[in-house]
């Protein structure tokens, strides 16, 4: 059997995603180290995994992250960008190197298996000669020819025109939004012995021995010359906490016979004043029942933003499991993080996404490019172009076919299977996996 390192950066998407992949190596037998944030440790313990403390590296709690870095909550844009790839991400990378170098000294490894932006993991595994892989919870990173440069959310386009806008932005993304970040991951690697490898550094974040994209083809932009080492396995779908227990309204939703609009934030922006408190005084007319869920926020908290009690066809809860919730949902409204997006879209769900923060701009520009939905293209939308964009997807069939189309093409896929089929035979061959695996549900 094989030993594995996974590394995940302290925000809870990209702690919990990976939690599936843990638990089906474990369960094959398989000893899973991790490397996370304490606030994870009971997760992944309870995957059968074994925690690994950061020392060096930052923690920090990934669902304040604006409250304990007051210079992220400043900025906007590609500002806030590469501001958290220089600081936090890159930034990091040789506190990860200090911390893991005995470890693995002590416990060596067969595999490791990081997020995207757990800079300094690869470089060690390089340095050490261990094969390593990368899971993708975000959009891919990869622009080329007429594939639009990551960053803005832009749209894709056809002809000379559309490789001089793709050219310009990816030279100015470079020289000005990840240039200090560039700077410190080229200035770790030469400390560490290693080659330059002619990459930019968000093209670092993808593994070219085995990279397993959370996604399918039908949501990503096409992408020219994209590896055989890239494997599309499908929306990572981390299972429900065994002490959950529906609402007292659970029964309402289930046997609803009006459309079920679901609402919510993520867990990074927590201020319900940006989408919820917008949507719910968007639809409280409607003939529509609103599930919102606040991540922790009480209702009475929700009520006193609203400024009145709640409208009659809302419910609240703080957390509902999305493989529990979305078979029930006719939209969701969401500021467009990937796991919940892709989620939704496994589930068929067509969405209304509005955010530009962090990489939601380029989640919103594929759910629009897709068909699956509307984007809005802002953190505070108002109450009409969020009714706007709720009732335009709710009436047109065309975002429904687009998001059952997509549905389909992602519950072909086990991400945990797939992505563990994959890992053994990293760890088995230590070369690149160019061959892919059979989709789970067309053996």
């Amino acid at each position: 059997m094989s030993r594995f390192l996974f590394a995940t950066v302290p925000v809870p998407a990209h702690s919990r995603n990976p939690l599936p992949l843990a638990a089906r190596l474990v369960a094959r037998g398989h000893e899973v180290l991790w490397f996370a944030s304490r606030r994870f440790h009971d997760d992944v313990a309870a995957v059968g995994a074994t925690p690994v403390s950061f020392g060096a590296t930052r923690d920090y709690d990934g669902e304040r992250m604006l409250e304990e870095f007051p210079e992220l909550a400043r900025l906007r844009g590609p500002r806030a960008i590469g501001w958290a790839y220089a600081e936090l991400f890159v930034g990091e990378a040789p506190h990860r190197v200090e911390d893991l170098e005995p470890v693995l000294a002590q416990l060596p490894v067969d595999a490791v298996l990081s997020d995207g932006l757990s800079y300094g993991v690869a470089l060690l595994a390089e340095s050490l000669r261990v094969p390593w892989a990368t899971f993708g919870d975000g959009p891919l990173a990869r622009a080329h020819g007429t594939t639009p440069a990551f960053g803005p959310g832009l749209l894709p386009m056809r002809g000379p025109v559309s490789r001089l806008r793709n050219h310009a932005v990816r030279e100015a993304s470079r020289r000005w939004v990840f240039a200090q970040a560039q700077e410190r991951h080229d200035r770790l690697r030469a400390s560490m012995g290693l080659a330059p490898d002619g990459r930019d550094v968000l093209e670092s974040a993808v593994s070219p021995m085995l990279h397993l994209q959370a996604c399918t083809p039908s949501f990503e932009y096409p992408v020219a010359a994209l590896p055989a080492t890239v494997h599309w396995v499908g929306a990572l779908r981390p299972g429900p906490p065994a002490a959950w227990s529906p609402p007292p309204w659970w029964e309402e939703l289930r046997s609803s016979t009006r459309p079920v609009v679901h609402v919510t934030q993520g867990s990074i922006r927590p201020d319900m004043r940006e989408l919820v408190v917008p949507t719910i005084r968007a639809l409280e007319h409607d003939d529509v029942l609103v599930v919102v869920t606040t991540g922790g926020v009480p209702a009475p908290v929700l009520e006193a933003l609203l400024g009145t009690p709640l409208p009659g066809n809302v419910r609240v809860s703080p957390f509902i499991p999305y493989d529990v919730l979305l078979p029930h949902v006719d939209l969701c409204v969401t500021n467009g993080g990937y796991t919940g997006v892709t989620t939704a879209l496994h589930h068929g769900v067509p969405l209304v996404q509005a955010g530009s923060t962090e990489e939601k701009a380029e989640i919103g520009a594929r759910v629009r490019w897709s068909g699956a939905g509307v984007r809005i293209r802002s953190t505070s939308p108002s109450r009409l172009r969020v009714r706007r964009a709720v009732r335009s997807v709710l009436h047109d069939p065309r975002y429904g076919a687009a998001a059952a189309r997509i549905g389909a093409d992602l519950r072909r896929h086990d991400a945990a299977e797939e992505g563990a089929d994959l890992l053994e035979r990293l760890a088995e061959t230590g070369a690149p996996v160019t061959e892919p695996v059979v989709p789970v549900h067309a053996r």
